[in-house]
């Protein structure tokens, strides 16, 4: 019986391709947990985060510039990783007309996502590209 042989090419475009499997794999599996710049303070846990109605959130698009009032807009892109935590997506129109979009990590089964029509407060917190938003009460 004759033994196969394979080419150089070939070897290395089969390690390649296990590689990209595995990479494709592992990023499903593993959550991913927004890393906090240096001097902003988040929440003790993103599984924590929204209790109370406090969110703490990062600005992806848009600017705040100074504490403010906003209505959510928008949700979306909140199919939550294998830990549970969801990474949503809401657009928030500030006081001012100004649009901006913001990143929300929290454990939906607890705490549910930035409702489009909600009210909120949003303040800076340590950096332009972090902020709290909090929810007002209805009414």
């Amino acid at each position: 019986m004759k033994k196969p042989h394979f080419s150089h090419i070939e070897i290395l475009s089969a390690i390649a391709l296990v590689g990209i499997i595995f990479m494709g794999f592992s990023t499903t599996i593993r959550a991913w947990e927004p890393v906090l710049p240096k001097g902003v303070h988040g929440p003790v846990s993103w599984s924590q985060n929204g209790k109370d109605g406090r969110y703490f959130v990062a600005v992806v698009k848009g600017a705040i510039t100074q504490s403010t009032a906003g209505v959510v807009k928008t949700d979306s892109n909140c199919m939550p990783d294998s830990q549970g935590l969801s990474h949503c997506h809401n657009i928030i129109e500030l006081k001012n007309g100004k649009l901006v979009t913001i990143q929300n990590t929290h454990k939906m089964s607890k705490y549910h996502c930035l409702r489009p029509g909600e009210q909120v407060k949003i303040q800076l917190d340590g950096s332009p590209s972090w902020a709290i938003v909090q929810t007002m009460p209805a009414g």
